[in-house]
């Protein structure tokens, strides 16, 4: 039986590389309960994950642009 690729969970499994990639690049700054399926709360206001992989998708690598929402967020 040949597998089918599941683009959700792959895209799914996206995000939550990028999550990680965001967690170790503050050094572990933020709390895992912040963590969202698809943004992280802050008490300043969320950040849209979707919305910033897909602006910087085209032109960086996942771990740029983990680097470049811990820059923009302060994180």
């Amino acid at each position: 039986m040949e597998k089918v690729e599941n683009p959700l969970l792959s895209r799914l499994q996206l995000l939550q590389d990028l999550k990680f990639l965001i967690d170790r690049g503050s050094d572990h700054r933020i709390d895992y309960r912040r963590f969202r399926i698809f943004e992280i709360k802050l008490p300043t206001g969320d950040i849209d994950l979707v919305a910033e992989y897909q602006t910087y998708a085209s032109q960086c690598t996942l771990t740029e642009i983990a680097d470049l929402i811990v820059k923009k967020y302060q994180l």
